[in-house]
């Protein structure tokens, strides 16, 4: 039973956060079919922000991911606006390679600045909520992680809200679903594209804040989390954002259990073998579709 806790709760805690930062990913692609490579620097900015709130400037958790959010934010639109907009209706370009190489840029760019900025040294950030409680039998779990879990489970379901029941969700999704009725229909089409990055950006600043507390600040910090949006993204279905929250609960389940049950080391090998199972059945991942709409 002691162990069964132990897998649901980092189950949890690991889905929620690997949720956060890829669901922002899975959005641009949804409605851009833009895979987005500068997501990463959006999680190291939000550390860094994190870090100079909390340990430099001494300010509250609240301000500190508001601030990350809003910051965040504003990187996305300018890295719309700069790598994304000027490629749009372009002819005779495959756009979404041209668009992966240059986010790509982007990120080299922001990661450069801020080894410009901060230093290649790491920046210990401190916990948004410091304590742990137990759980269950020796079961003991941090109050930034029940945090961290709560705040991305909130995020995203307050995504879902947006999408589903505002007059600028409803507008994302009838561009993704079909871009010329949408434009036919009065949609702002050029607007909507750096409102999704702005976004998706976010959510990845705010991820940062948690993540820096166990990955540290600097301007690195980012590889990690983009690499594993990137296989939580693909896991999930191109584009779909249900496929995305199934691919980062069932990756965060697989390798919890293999942890507890086995060994840490095994949890990439074994994750990774599973995830080449089912690519191989389902290549279009769990709920990809080929070419119809996925938000």
């Amino acid at each position: 039973m002691t162990d069964l806790v132990a897998i649901l709760i980092s189950t949890i805690v690991l889905g929620s956060i690997y949720g956060l930062v890829a669901i922002g990913m899975t959005l641009i692609y949804g409605i851009l079919r833009v895979l987005d490579m500068s997501q990463g620097s959006m999680v190291m900015a939000g550390g860094f922000v994190g870090w100079g709130l909390l340990v430099s400037a001494g300010t509250s958790p609240l301000l500190a991911l508001a601030a990350a959010f809003a910051i965040a934010f504003l990187l996305g639109v300018a890295t719309q606006l700069v790598s994304v907009q000027p490629l749009l209706g372009r002819s005779g370009i495959d756009f979404e390679m041209i668009t992966f190489i240059t986010t790509f840029a982007v990120a080299m760019v922001i990661q450069n600045v801020a080894l410009e900025i901060f230093g290649p040294r790491q920046r210990d950030v401190p916990p948004v909520i410091g304590g742990t409680v137990d759980v269950y039998r020796g079961v003991n779990i941090s109050y930034q992680s029940i945090l961290m879990a709560a705040v991305s489970i909130g995020l995203m379901l307050m995504l879902g809200i947006f999408l589903t029941r505002s007059r600028y969700g409803m507008a994302i999704r009838a561009v993704a679903q079909d871009i010329s009725a949408a434009r036919l229909m009065g949609v702002p089409i050029r607007w909507m594209f750096p409102l999704v990055m702005g976004l998706a950006s976010a959510l990845a600043g705010v991820a940062g804040v948690f993540l820096g507390a166990q990955l540290f600040a600097s301007p690195n910090a980012g590889d990690l989390p983009l690499l594993e949006a990137l296989i939580v993204v693909i896991f999930g279905g191109l584009g779909s954002l249900p496929g995305t929250i199934y691919a980062a609960y069932a990756i965060g389940l697989i390798q919890s259990t293999v942890s507890v049950l086995i060994a840490t080391t095994w949890s990439l090998p074994i994750l990774y073998a599973v995830i080449l199972v089912v690519l191989v059945l389902r290549p279009h991942g769990l709920a990809g579709r080929p070419s119809e709409a996925r938000l």
